[in-house]
C-alpha cells in the first residue's frame, strides 16, 4: 500500500489534462459535489457521482429553535461547515448580532458565511481544520467567555473539549443530521472504469462501505481521502490499494493530489 501525504497546491499548475483518462468517483453529498466534479472534468478526467451522506436539516424542533433564538447571549460562534450556515442562518432573518464574534473552520465555511452577508472574523490561514482554529489567539483566551458550536448531529468532540478546558462555557447548536442514502452501489458499470476514489470524512468512508456491493472491488481500489484521520481509518478497516491524503479540504488540494498520483501512475505503467 501506498500511504501518501502531498502538499496543495492549485490545479492552475497542471494542463488542461492532467487527469486525462483517470475516472474519480466522488462521494460527496450531491449538493456539495459539483464544484470537485467540474474541476475533474475540466482537467480532462472522468467524475463518478456517487454521494455516500444525504444532508437533512433538523425541523420542527422546539428545544433547536430556543437555542438559535437564544444566540445573542453568545460571545463567538463556531460555524463547523458549510451545512452548518446552509441550515442555521435562515433562522436568524434579522441577522446576527453585531457584536459577535464569527468563527469558520474552512475556508468553504467563510465563504458561505460572507455570502449570507456575515463579517468572519476568526478563520485558520492555513490547514483548515479545527486543530488549526484552536491555534487562533483569540481562542487561547476565552476564560469566561459563551461559545456555540453550529454543526451537525455528532462528530468530532475536540473543540468543545478545548475550549472548555480554556475556560469557555460551550454549547452545540446542531442543525443538521447525515443520513445513509437510499441506494446502492453496483459495481457492475464501473469496476472497469473507476481508477481512484475520493472520499472527505469518516462517516462517508463507513456509508461508502455499507452501500458498496463488492467488496473485494472497493478495498483494492486506490482511494483519495482529504484528512489523514479519514485516511488512517481506511487502512484500519481494510483497504489495500493506494492511499493518498491532501493536506488541506479544498477542491483545489484533492485535485491537486490526485493528479500527482495519477502522473506517478501513470509513469510506472509499462
Amino acid at each position: 500500500m501506498l500511504l501518501a501525504s502531498i502538499s496543495a497546491f492549485s490545479m492552475k499548475h497542471y494542463t488542461s489534462n492532467a487527469l486525462d483518462k483517470l475516472s474519480v468517483l466522488v462521494t460527496r453529498p450531491a449538493h456539495q459535489a459539483e464544484g470537485f466534479c467540474h474541476l475533474i472534468e475540466n482537467a480532462s478526467g472522468t467524475a463518478i457521482r456517487f454521494p455516500v451522506i444525504a444532508i437533512e436539516p433538523i425541523d420542527n424542533n422546539a428545544n433547536l429553535n430556543q437555542q438559535l433564538a437564544e444566540i445573542d447571549q453568545y460571545d463567538i460562534a463556531i460555524f463547523i461547515s458549510a451545512n452548518a450556515v446552509k441550515y442555521a442562518v435562515p433562522h436568524w432573518p434579522d441577522g446576527l448580532p453585531s457584536n459577535l464574534n464569527i468563527a469558520a473552520v474552512g475556508s468553504k465555511t467563510a465563504a458561505s458565511l460572507r455570502v449570507q452577508g456575515i463579517a468572519v472574523s476568526l478563520l485558520p490561514k492555513h490547514s483548515f481544520n479545527s486543530e488549526a482554529l484552536l491555534e487562533l489567539p483569540q481562542l487561547h483566551t476565552v476564560q469566561g467567555k459563551k461559545i456555540a458550536i453550529i454543526r451537525g448531529v455528532g462528530g468530532r468532540d475536540l473543540m468543545a473539549d478545548i475550549l472548555r478546558q480554556r475556560g469557555a462555557a460551550v454549547r452545540y447548536i446542531e442543525v443538521y443530521h447525515r443520513a445513509l442514502p437510499k441506494q446502492h452501489l453496483s459495481v457492475v458499470n464501473i469496476q472497469q472504469n473507476c481508477d481512484i476514489i475520493a472520499v472527505t470524512s469518516q462517516q462517508g468512508l463507513r456509508n461508502l462501505i455499507t452501500l458498496c456491493d463488492n467488496k473485494e472491488w472497493l478495498f483494492n481500489t486506490a482511494l483519495a481521502s482529504n484528512s489523514q484521520r479519514t485516511a488512517d481509518l481506511a487502512r484500519e478497516l481494510g483497504f489495500a490499494g493506494d492511499i493518498i491524503t491532501s493536506l488541506e479540504p479544498s477542491d483545489e488540494a484533492m485535485g491537486a493530489v490526485i493528479a500527482s498520483w495519477w502522473q506517478r501512475n501513470n509513469q510506472v505503467r509499462p
